[in-house]
């Protein structure tokens, strides 16, 4: 860890986006660890093994959603208000995002006054990704002015309004690559919050897969995790989102992989799958929303499986199910916490639980 001085942002006293950009490297660190171990001790829960902080830096977060007042002015709120910061740069964001917002701005200053009300901008391993959220129906003139402004910065640009998500120029698909796969994805889709994030949860999976011939994806998304595993093992993906499970397809057939994913749609809070199904899996991985996964986690304690990977994005919450599951003796044997959200509390959680 180091202990040089954070470069703080510019806007860090006003803006509300960040937390903790005035702490040197160390005391952010330390701090963040700090949280995470008093959860533990709060909840009692008995980590068997040091924990491992994963620090990522900052300049890597892949999304962010930058707000616009009436006039047009673009930032993210103050603190405890509704007020907008304006900003023309985001250090906690991929350079290449943090060097669009001066351009927006320009294009804000040219287009008509109380139509957006927000702008997300992703990217993708294939290119950056515009979603136009706006408040009220746009005219010819204004699509025009995102259509040629997203020509010339070779951008996918979108409008988001009452009526869905409507693409106005499409420069790339979007994608996500890693191994030997492209994962084509929708423009508002939830991917993590890091590449390297991702790179590691991949990693750490991967590590746990060794033998294990049947496996089920709980809660898998698009798939993030499931393409990888399907390299070396069986896999079904479990997921409530109808549009998930066509992206899952879809990218299967694209990548080869028919023979070795499964997918079912399922709504998994109020249909959980039982302890019976579970028990022909040899490893589950569980990836649930941020409110936790309780219904599921009591099936799985009630199962035969002996193998878990939790990924959590809310350490509070993972510390209910890790209760249960412990209770029904598993052991938390590994534990890493990777820093995506530099500046702020959170934590994503990556738990190995074994029985």
């Amino acid at each position: 860890m180091g202990s040089e001085n954070n470069l703080q942002c510019r806007f860090f006293n006003e803006c509300g986006g960040c937390d903790f950009l005035d702490l040197s490297t160390k005391d952010y660190q330390n701090l963040k660890i700090k949280f995470l171990e008093e959860i533990f001790a709060k909840n009692k829960i008995q980590i068997h093994s040091n924990i491992e902080y994963n620090w990522f830096g900052k300049g890597k977060r892949r999304k962010i959603t930058l707000q616009v007042n009436k006039q047009n002015k673009i930032g993210f709120f103050a603190k405890k208000s509704h007020v907008i910061v304006e900003i023309d740069e985001c250090i906690i964001s991929e350079e290449k995002i943090s060097k669009l917002i001066i351009p927006l701005k320009n294009l804000l200053n040219s287009v008509a006054q109380n139509i957006i009300n927000q702008i997300t901008i992703t990217s993708f391993d294939s290119g950056i990704d515009l979603i136009f959220s706006c408040q009220k129906d746009s005219d010819f003139s204004f699509e025009n002015k995102i259509v040629l402004f997203a020509k010339e910065n070779k951008l996918n640009a979108s409008i988001q309004n009452k009526n869905g998500l409507t693409p106005l120029f499409i420069s790339h698909k979007n994608q996500i690559f890693y191994s030997d796969f492209k994962i084509d994805l929708a423009s508002n889709i939830f991917i993590q919050a890091t590449k390297n994030g991702l790179e590691k949860i991949l990693e750490l999976i991967d590590e746990q897969i060794s033998g294990k011939n049947n496996i089920a994806d709980i809660y898998s998304g698009f798939g993030a995790y499931t393409f990888s595993i399907a390299q070396k093992s069986q896999v079904t993906a479990f997921e409530g989102s109808e549009k998930m499970i066509e992206l899952i397809k879809k990218n299967t057939a694209k990548n080869s992989l028919n023979n070795n994913i499964k997918f079912i749609n399922r709504d998994l809070f109020s249909n959980p799958l039982e302890s019976k199904e579970l028990n022909k899996f040899d490893l589950a991985i569980i990836n649930p929303p941020r409110n936790g996964a309780t219904p599921q986690i009591e099936e799985i304690a009630k199962s035969k499986l002996n193998h878990i990977i939790y990924v959590s994005c809310n350490p509070i919450t993972f510390t209910f199910d890790a209760k249960i599951l412990v209770n029904s003796g598993f052991k938390i044997t590994k534990m890493n916490a990777l820093d995506q959200f530099y500046g702020s509390k959170h934590l994503e959680l990556v738990a190995i639980l074994k029985r």
